[in-house]
């Protein structure tokens, strides 16, 4: 069904009890399950994913926790890529207490001389947590990154010597993970802590992620940018808190500034930025972060954390969700589509009656959208009633949503649109 019929339909069948529990509408989850049981089977993807859990909070509060097919709620999984989330709000946080002289703007060679050279002195965190280092675009296919007979400031030496193929740094988006390896041990220099100790001390430890942690390569030289395994609900928790502005809702702990929150989610690339090697077909990214993805079935998601053998998680800030898929069973390529219908599965369930663009708000151009779909004139008694009820200043784009008002206005909508139907036959 198209998304704008059904949030038509849900409208309709608000005003025939004058009101619709929030609740009920959040937790009528459905045709996510359906999606999810039918991804067991091989529908909506390439190939039958054997199993993983969903979990998602809504403001915080969880309204949806099922495991599907082999596996378990909570099962550990392979977060791959998506550690460099956790990673980027390790360095966010390590900005924010400038210890050792740490910034977004320090340079690598700040902390390793050996990057005092020519070409390689330039390199910031921030290009090196953004993947435009113009160090080459390597993760998996980069040995350095999984032996587990080096430390992190070894690997980071070795790095050094790579060529800068898509340099200079700040000029071509390359994704990969050794700039954000050489990154982690200029923190461990600044801080004079290992990687692992900064990570549960900052993020994983105050949110109490006892099941996040290192897997690969070793605890000297973990890797990075992809190197832990976590669960559906330590994840969502972390997510949740960069939804929250960085407070952890749990404990009322502040994990990061707004600000740092903000800048990890501002986007660094521009779209005319070159792109070297990319796994999606764009260079939307933040710190550690993609932005505006998963757009193939609906509205993109603000903010994703994604790994290669599936585990993925995002952020829908309009609406206060938080959506975590935890599996290492299956390929990120495979489900991203799924993804992108579950999202729009989600917010047809939760989604206000009256939001029928899914924007997360109750505005003058849902009754745009109604109007031009049905042919009602804009300046009738619904528009008018709307109006007064939400605001006095027609003129206003973005009306803030009302309480009492939108029941009228919702009620004189339909009783228009009741009039039409009786005097137009349908098809």
């Amino acid at each position: 069904m198209h998304p704008f019929l059904h949030r038509t339909l849900l409208v309709v069948g608000a005003m025939q009890c004058w009101c619709v529990p929030q609740l009920l509408l959040a937790q009528d989850l459905s045709a996510l399950t359906e999606l999810a049981e039918g991804a067991i089977l091989g529908e909506n993807v390439a190939d039958p994913v054997p199993g993983f859990d969903i979990r998602i909070l809504k403001d915080g509060q969880p309204i949806f926790h099922q495991a599907f097919g082999n596996w378990t709620i909570d099962q550990p999984a392979r977060a791959d890529s998506s550690t460099k989330t956790l990673s980027g709000a390790l360095m966010m946080s390590l900005a924010e207490s400038a210890e050792g002289g740490f910034s977004l703007e320090s340079h690598l060679s700040d902390f390793l001389p050996e990057y005092d050279k020519e070409g390689y002195r330039d390199i910031t965190i921030r290009q090196a947590f953004s993947h435009t280092s113009g160090l080459p675009s390597e993760g998996g296919t980069s040995p350095i990154l999984i032996r587990t007979d080096i430390t992190l400031r070894q690997a980071a030496w070795l790095i050094s010597f790579r060529p800068l193929e898509n340099g200079p740094p700040g000029s071509t988006f390359g994704y990969g993970g050794i700039s954000m390896h050489a990154a982690g041990a200029a923190a461990e220099v600044a801080t004079g802590e290992s990687f692992v100790d900064l990570m549960a001390e900052r993020i994983t430890g105050p949110l109490e992620m006892a099941n996040t942690r290192f897997v690969t390569a070793s605890d000297a030289n973990p890797r990075v940018a992809g190197g832990m395994e976590s669960t559906a609900s330590e994840f969502s928790r972390f997510m949740d808190m960069l939804l929250n502005g960085g407070e952890d809702r749990v404990t009322g702990t502040r994990i990061l500034s707004e600000d740092s929150v903000e800048e990890m989610f501002t986007r660094v690339t521009e779209d005319t930025t070159p792109i070297d090697f990319s796994p999606v077909e764009n260079n939307r990214y933040g710190i550690g972060v993609w932005l505006d993805q998963l757009d193939q079935a609906g509205p993109p998601v603000d903010v994703l954390a994604a790994g290669g053998r599936g585990f993925h998680s995002w952020i829908d800030q309009s609406h206060g969700l938080v959506f975590t898929l935890a599996t290492d069973t299956t390929r990120i390529t495979n489900i991203e589509e799924l993804s992108s219908q579950m999202h729009l599965a989600i917010l047809e369930a939760v989604a206000d009656p009256g939001d029928l663009n899914l924007d997360g708000s109750v505005d003058r151009a849902d009754l745009s959208l109604w109007a031009s779909q049905y042919g009602v004139s804009e300046d009738g008694d619904g528009f008018l009633a709307w109006q007064r009820g939400v605001e006095a200043d027609a003129s206003v784009a973005n009306v803030p949503e009302p309480r009492g008002g939108l029941a009228l206005f919702l009620f004189l909508l339909l009783k228009s649109l009741s009039l039409r139907t009786r005097n137009s036959p349908v098809a």
